[in-house]
């Protein structure tokens, strides 16, 4: 929503800028101040832009580190379904196809994050939180 509003205040600034420059007759140069102005756009919206992609990656980094933990429990569980007999072993399976299906979706989930434009990964942020979610209380 920052990011947003950051962005359509610069877009704003420069259609003022562009529109409010004063009309040449027959100069062809620019008026340095706008340029100024527009290079300062520029270099505001290059750096919200890097600040948020940054900030997006170390998100997915973050994420990554927690799906490999709940793989690792996942893993337990399979395990224990494995060894486990009768009634414990069908219900143990239940359970590891039940949270297979859960860490294929927060995979994919974190997939659709680290691909996420910079202005979009906001989105998708709470869908992963929800994936992880089920995935840590199906392997639990």
């Amino acid at each position: 929503m920052r990011l947003a509003a950051i962005l359509s205040l610069a877009f704003t600034t420069t259609l003022l800028l562009l529109g409010c420059g004063t009309k040449s007759s027959s100069t062809t140069g620019t008026d340095p101040k706008v340029a100024d102005a527009k290079e300062k756009i520029k270099d505001a919206v290059d750096a919200t832009v890097a600040a948020a992609k940054s900030k997006r990656d170390e998100y997915a980094r973050d994420m990554q580190k927690k799906l490999d933990e709940l793989d690792a429990t996942y893993k337990d569980l399979e395990d224990r379904a494995a060894a486990a007999k009768d009634q414990d072993k069908k219900k143990l399976v239940e359970n590891v196809n039940a949270a297979k299906a859960k860490r294929d979706a927060a995979a994919r989930k974190l997939d659709e994050l680290k691909a996420a434009s910079h202005d979009r990964w906001e989105k998708v942020k709470e869908g992963i939180e929800n994936a992880f979610e089920d995935l840590k209380k199906a392997v639990h």
